[in-house]
């Protein structure tokens, strides 16, 4: 009996681990808190769990981190949140499009050290 393709398709793909949506959800909620701490803290988990996003993940998460950034009043928690987006680029699943907000942060009021971040991920 002929095996169906979808079948050997599953056995030649290397499986991968992927977070839950609880844990997903987690660090969205960390992302648009209200303490800076906690946004930075979870925009650093963000590089830690990379390997183990989907496509729609990184770009769910992006989108959220992206919209965090334009708004971040916090330099320390930015930094963190410009890395966390660096980390979802390497990922190679990263659609572009999710990034185009960050042309609206105020580049005067921004140290030069975070718009290398900035820089990088617009080019």
């Amino acid at each position: 009996m002929a095996q169906p393709a979808h079948s050997s398709l599953l056995r030649n793909k290397k499986l991968q681990m992927t977070i839950s949506a609880e844990r997903s959800m987690d660090i969205i909620r960390g992302i648009a808190t209200s303490d800076a701490r906690q946004r930075e803290s979870s925009a650093d988990e963000i590089t830690d769990i990379v390997p183990s996003l989907s496509r729609a993940d990184v770009n769910t998460i992006a989108g959220v981190v992206t919209a965090a950034a334009v708004v971040e009043s916090n330099f320390a928690a930015l930094e963190s949140e410009l890395n966390a987006l660096l980390a979802l680029c390497a990922s190679g699943f990263l659609d572009i499009e999710f990034l185009e907000n960050l042309n609206t942060i105020d580049r005067d009021s921004t140290p030069g050290s975070l718009l290398v971040y900035i820089n990088d991920l617009l080019e």
